[in-house]
């Protein structure tokens, strides 16, 4: 067996690699405690198991917070706990949010994830902060945009059309206000540079001075 680290978005993570007689193929697999584990076929250099380590990154990272999603919810940077209560007569969802605990009231009857269940209620809270964010934070600025969308994104954490329509992902929820706010004026300065140029970025950093330091936060999970 040999072990080695890789660098996935300025974090390292170790792996093992081990050959077997009956393996086939090079196999990435990612245990329960997220510990990444390849095998690979005997007469597979090391160094070419490393080379498909490193092209699979995004998969590795992925996984790895599909596991710690699996256990921990977050909101506003923080990790909360589920707890559920099924009632029969409870038509609608519940939701009340004590410190560290979400409690949700639902139907007894009704088949929903865990997963599903928060992020109905994280949507609840996006639309109730960000669009009072967005509209602060514009007017400081001197920001017009014409038309605010919140979605559940699988690609992105926002957008900004040629129309000035605004797009932002709910689950921003997940991380600290200063994040989110990242966001928001990364997506408002596409306003003024519809490009990721050297003039866009000097635009986010007269806003943001530490912009990269949020950029990393967003970094860490992959939608």
């Amino acid at each position: 067996m040999r072990e080695e680290e890789i660098e996935i978005n300025g974090n390292s993570y170790k792996y093992e690699m081990r050959k077997y007689e009956s393996a086939r193929n090079i196999k990435i697999k990612i245990n329960k405690e997220g510990i990444i584990k390849v095998s690979l076929p005997n007469y597979v250099s090391y160094l070419a198991a490393r080379k498909i380590v490193a092209n699979n990154q995004k998969w590795i990272l992925k996984k790895i917070n599909d596991l710690q999603f699996q256990k921990k919810y977050y909101y506003l940077g923080n990790n909360i706990d589920l707890i559920k209560k099924e009632y029969s007569n409870n038509k609608n969802l519940k939701y009340t949010l004590k410190k560290d605990k979400l409690i949700i009231l639902k139907n007894a009857d009704d088949v929903i994830s865990d997963n599903e269940l928060f992020l109905k209620w994280l949507k609840l809270q996006a639309e109730e902060y960000i669009p009072k964010r967005v509209e602060k934070l514009a007017k400081l600025h001197n920001f017009e945009y014409s038309k605010l969308q919140l979605k559940n994104l699988n690609t992105r954490w926002g957008s900004c059309s040629m129309k000035k329509i605004l797009s932002l992902n709910v689950k921003l929820m997940y991380f600290n206000r200063k994040v989110i706010d990242y966001v928001i004026i990364h997506e408002l300065c596409h306003l003024k540079e519809m490009n990721h140029s050297a003039k866009f970025w000097k635009l986010v950093q007269n806003i943001i001075p530490e912009y990269e330091i949020y950029r990393r936060e967003l970094s860490k999970i992959i939608l």
